[in-house]
């Protein structure tokens, strides 16, 4: 039966089309958010934000109101027309120094057929991933806070007669924010260590790691407020190499900014130049990016958009 050799180049597919690496489940380490992406997808110590529940739920007390976000893009146009990412996420103080929120993300891989090997139609079937995830944080004092992130995701490739390719499991973030850094006003610290948890098998019995990272970011107010620079630094557990995130948010005028940024995976082989732009009006924001990557990378021309309100 082709089904089977079907399934496996799907899972391949899924896993190079994200990026490459010894880790499986590769679509918990799509960042979300157009501002975020438009920003070399530099957020560890920026997560002031709803997005704080993906990059650093330390950073969700930062909030002072509820905030909700949603972003869809048309994932990897360069490979495939009918992959679509979508990300929904919400976060609010909770308490006194306590905040709570959480996000849903929704990969689909589009629609497949299955033949046999004379060629024969066995049937269709549908790909796709989702995680829902629920963040807590506490300050720990004036300063700095930490967070915590409890993530179920489930992941079903193909499930077509005899084989059931599917899988799902749960993984844990931690992350820690430290506001005057260095007794720096302007200058703010994160890490966060995220993807922990056991790893996931699929129909062929080989059980695949998580993507577990371990992260440091720093962020920088300058220009009297008018300027944010960020860098992140990941460290892939599993691939043993690092990732690099750089930021540059800049606002023209009170409530419309400009932004750039790059990054770079050498495990995946992935290098882009990020630019986009967001407005925000009272209570409504909106925001957009745009990748520019090379001739033969996935990511390249991706476009996302960005909602975003507070209550």
């Amino acid at each position: 039966m082709r089904t089977k050799h079907i399934i496996l180049s799907l899972i391949l597919f899924s896993q190079l089309a994200i990026a490459q690496g010894q880790a499986g489940s590769l679509f918990l380490t799509i960042n979300p958010g157009a501002r975020s992406n438009a920003m070399g997808e530099a957020q560890i110590g920026v997560a002031n934000d709803a997005y704080a529940t993906y990059y650093n739920p330390a950073g969700l007390t930062n909030l002072s109101s509820k905030e909700f976000s949603f972003m869809h893009t048309s994932y990897l146009p360069n490979l495939a027309d009918d992959m679509a990412y979508d990300f929904l996420t919400f976060a609010m103080p909770f308490r006194e120094g306590e905040s709570i929120g959480g996000h849903f993300t929704y990969l689909n891989l589009g629609d497949q057929i299955s033949t046999d090997a004379n060629g024969n139609e066995l049937g269709s079937f549908s790909s796709y991933m989702y995680a829902l995830n629920l963040s807590y944080a506490k300050q720990i004092d004036d300063s700095s806070s930490w967070g915590i992130n409890g993530k179920y995701f489930y992941q079903e490739l193909a499930v077509i007669n005899s084989l059931d390719a599917s899988s799902g499991s749960f993984a844990l973030d931690v992350g820690y924010f430290k506001h005057n850094a260095m007794d720096n006003p302007n200058l703010k610290l994160g890490a966060v260590l995220t993807n922990v948890g056991p790893g996931v098998s699929f129909n062929d019995g080989e059980e695949d790691p998580l993507p577990t990272r371990l992260g440091m970011g720093m962020s920088l107010l300058t220009l009297e407020g008018q300027a944010l620079v960020a860098f992140d630094l990941n460290y892939e557990v599993n691939d043993q190499t690092f990732v690099t995130n750089l930021g540059l948010e800049y606002y023209l005028v009170e409530d419309f900014a400009l932004r750039g940024g790059f990054m770079s995976d050498p495990s995946g082989d992935l290098n882009y130049t990020t630019l986009g732009l967001g407005a925000d009006f009272e209570s409504f924001g909106f925001d957009v990016s745009y990748v520019m990557g090379g001739e033969l990378d996935p990511h390249s021309d991706m476009i996302r958009f960005s909602l975003s309100g507070s209550l």
